[in-house]
């Protein structure tokens, strides 16, 4: 089985040096930024405010990148927000600046979060995110334990060194536990710019026209070595399905149970390359790669239909409270979908972190083959909150016993569904006509609490 994948990853890899397409101009290609061009970037889209005077995009970014991870509650409206790009660390050292800091007030907490921009991979200094967080410590005087550190890397293929910091074995006066966060470019702010910014519909076009140029650099220049990736899963997806497929579009429910079992074969193989030669090491590593993008291509082809339709059923259905709400607007997102252990949140504009619903657990496979999914009602980081809702949903008998209110999140109510065909089966009308039934009537109780959470709230 080694030696057939490591053939198949020669031969793919044989497609890597094929010449690029040419591509339309792209503003952000040939600027060639540095890291610290991107940096900047990402700040001045984390300083942007609404009509209200709010920070929709800084809060989007706190909610899918620090909140469930350590302490942090679900800060909502932070004030005396500072953002700045590369503050001193060090007043007796030279060359010690942050990449970026955000600084801000919320419950009476002082907040930071320190942005470490590696997405080209540059070495770490020693004690170099040490430093940081004990700056914050002693000279901005914010408690340890609001602290966080998003690390942030190209693709993922770079970890922090330990000179720099040890996440899992840090020292008591900087260990700040689950609040070091990795995060990369290519999984995570991508799919942010995306489904916060691009898929929502709401921010101004300006706005809008610059992240979708940015977003398309990235994919297609940026964090890629050329343009052949197309090709590459092409010739993959006719390696696993034989003759007569050409692509993911054509590939039946065994071939995507292939796609899933030659994925973690290659796993295997990866960790058994030790005594390998090099050439052979590098195709199996760049294979995985293809493979990781197939998946993540097929997620998103059947993950962002599904969450379109549910998004237009609720906006649709609850159309007349939303246009009291000035322009919330209902979303819906997925997350970890390459485990099992995936889920789908579904609430409204940036409230859903606190109180929403959430399909869990879902990934790819379950789309492409179950046929049993589960749908949840969910408050986290809000105890009261949750103690009311459960005496609510008590009083009017609706209550499922699904588990016990806990600190950081409460399951009250779970429903379950049994359908005919997998989701990802389904055609637009099934998938409409199951969902409309779902969220306007099975849930349409929930859905008018949080509702009324979001208009009491703000």
């Amino acid at each position: 089985m080694a030696e057939d994948i490591i053939k198949i990853a020669n031969k793919i890899e044989g497609l890597r040096n094929k010449p690029r397409h040419h591509s339309p101009y792209n503003v952000f290609t040939a600027w060639g930024m540095s890291e610290n061009d991107h940096t900047k970037l990402l700040l001045a889209l984390l300083r942007y405010q609404n009509q209200t005077g709010r920070y929709p995009l800084l809060n989007s970014f706190l909610n899918r990148f620090t909140k469930g991870r350590g302490k942090m509650i679900h800060y909502q409206n932070p004030s005396d927000v500072i953002i700045r790009f590369s503050p001193r660390n060090d007043k007796d050292a030279k060359h010690s600046f942050i990449d970026g800091l955000i600084t801000f007030s919320a419950q009476g907490k002082r907040i930071a979060i320190i942005i470490e921009n590696k997405i080209f991979d540059a070495p770490d200094q020693n004690g170099q995110i040490r430093r940081y967080i004990t700056h914050m410590t002693e000279e901005e005087h914010i408690a340890l334990d609001n602290v966080w550190v998003l690390y942030i890397t190209g693709t993922g293929t770079k970890e922090i060194d330990e000179c720099s910091y040890r996440p899992d074995n840090e020292d008591e006066a900087t260990n700040i536990g689950r609040r070091f966060v990795s995060l990369t470019y290519y999984e995570d702010i991508i799919e942010w710019l995306k489904q916060d910014i691009l898929d929502l519909r709401i921010y101004p076009e300006s706005l809008t026209s610059i992240v979708r140029a940015y977003v398309e650099a990235l994919e297609k220049d940026i964090l890629c070595e050329d343009q052949s990736d197309t090709w590459r899963k092409d010739m993959l997806c006719n390696t696993l399905t034989g003759p007569g497929h050409r692509n993911m579009d054509k590939m039946t429910d065994c071939d995507f149970n292939r796609l899933y079992s030659f994925r973690d074969a290659v796993q295997e193989v990866r960790k058994e390359m030790a005594n390998k030669d090099e050439k052979d090491i590098i195709a199996i590593d760049n294979l995985y790669g293809v493979i990781r993008d197939l998946i993540h291509d097929v997620e998103q082809k059947f993950f962002g239909e599904f969450e379109r339709i549910s998004s237009e059923i609720l906006n649709v259905f609850w159309k007349r409270e939303l246009k009291k709400l000035k322009g919330v607007q209902w979303i819906a997102r997925h997350r970890g979908l390459h485990s099992n252990k995936g889920f789908v949140q579904i609430g409204l504009s940036t409230e859903w972190g606190t109180a929403h619903l959430e399909w869990n657990p879902i990934s790819a496979k379950s789309m492409c083959l179950g046929n049993e999914y589960q749908l949840e009602l969910h408050v986290e980081n809000d105890k009261i909150l949750a103690d009311k809702w459960r005496e609510d949903l008590n009083r009017n008998a609706i209550l499922l016993p699904v588990g016990s209110i806990k600190k950081v999140t409460s399951r009250l109510l779970r429903y379950k569904y049994q359908t005919s065909k997998p989701i990802a089966k389904m055609s637009n009308k099934e998938l409409t006509k199951f969902l409309t039934k779902v969220y306007t009537q099975d849930l349409n109780f929930c859905c008018r609490m949080l509702v009324e959470h979001f208009h009491d709230y703000n």
